[in-house]
């Protein structure tokens, strides 16, 4: 294959997940909207058509992946700096564990300041969405900006840039929301092209969307170490998903008791990003908490970088 021509197939192939998520959003809302009416998928029961198509977005992605590496050149998982990990579910544990415990502890402080107080009766089977939830975005997310794009930058780039850029990019791709606002009339083929122009709608007003660029920018720069690290992905899913689990399963069981006329940043802002992001001090305090006892356990580890 003709090197020059890679970047532009890259961009071929990325330009495909936008349209190819436009295509298949209808029929997997109208899919999902059958299920729920029948009662076999009520978790999505009244779910908008925004939520169907950003997750067309990730499937789109995903299929995408492997042609695009392969027109990258990639073969193996060596040419993305990833190798064997003999020790893959330790990882995978020990980046849960330290992730969650974390959320835990920021949650703690909450409650202890008045800021958050526990609901009455949550619902169980929110448990169980939540856990699916946090494995898949985790492993999802994992696969496209540590493993692909990370170590494609590693290719060309030493690991600090390359591990900076990935991180911007992590942090930016996921203000890229449509708007929460039904669309006018039915869902129809076309609905899927109406958001495109939306994708910043969603976007948080400032300075909230400036803490949650930081959080998701850190967070970011913590999975990509541990992955240059370890030359594996294995604690950077665990890690993820014991954020997502930590940060939502504290929506499950506590609620805010914050007013909107409060003005408590910035300590703690109000949680963006379809509520998976919290924004302010103590969310940042938390996250660099986890980077840091990560930081002590790899310092030492044998065969890292």
């Amino acid at each position: 294959m003709n090197t020059e021509s890679r970047p532009g197939r890259a961009l071929l192939w990325l330009l495909a997940i936008p349209l190819m998520a436009c295509v298949i959003s209808p029929p997997l809302y109208w899919a999902g909207s059958s299920l729920a009416d029948a009662g076999w998928l009520p978790v999505v029961k009244d779910f908008p058509f925004h939520r169907y198509f950003s997750r067309s977005v990730q499937i789109s992605a995903l299929l995408v992946l492997w042609p695009l590496v392969r027109s990258l050149g990639v073969r193996r998982a060596s040419d993305l700096g990833l190798g064997k990990n003999p020790a893959f579910l330790r990882d995978g544990l020990t980046g849960f564990a330290v992730a969650l415990a974390s959320v835990g502890v920021m949650g703690s402080i909450l409650m202890l300041l008045g800021w958050l107080e526990w609901r009455p009766s949550p619902h169980p089977a929110g448990l169980f969405r939540i856990f699916a939830t946090a494995w898949t975005v985790s492993i999802l997310e994992e696969l496209v900006f540590r493993g692909v794009l990370l170590g494609l930058l590693l290719r060309s780039l030493g690991a600090i840039p390359a591990v900076l850029i990935s991180s911007g990019a992590f942090a930016v791709v996921h203000f890229l929301k449509t708007s929460r606002q039904p669309l006018d009339g039915a869902v129809g083929w076309t609905s899927g092209f109406e958001q495109l122009p939306l994708v910043f709608s969603s976007a948080p007003a400032w300075p909230v969307w400036a803490w949650a660029l930081a959080s998701l920018f850190l967070a970011g720069l913590i999975l990509g170490f541990t992955t240059v690290r370890t030359r594996s992905l294995f604690l950077a899913i665990g890690i993820h998903a014991g954020w997502i689990l930590g940060q939502q399963g504290l929506q499950w069981i506590a609620k805010s008791t914050i007013r909107p006329t409060d003005r408590l940043l910035p300590w703690i802002g109000p949680n963006v990003v379809s509520g998976a992001v919290p924004t302010g001090v103590l969310p940042l305090l938390a996250i660099a908490a986890s980077g840091l006892v990560l930081w002590l356990g790899l310092r030492t580890r044998p065969g890292s970088r």
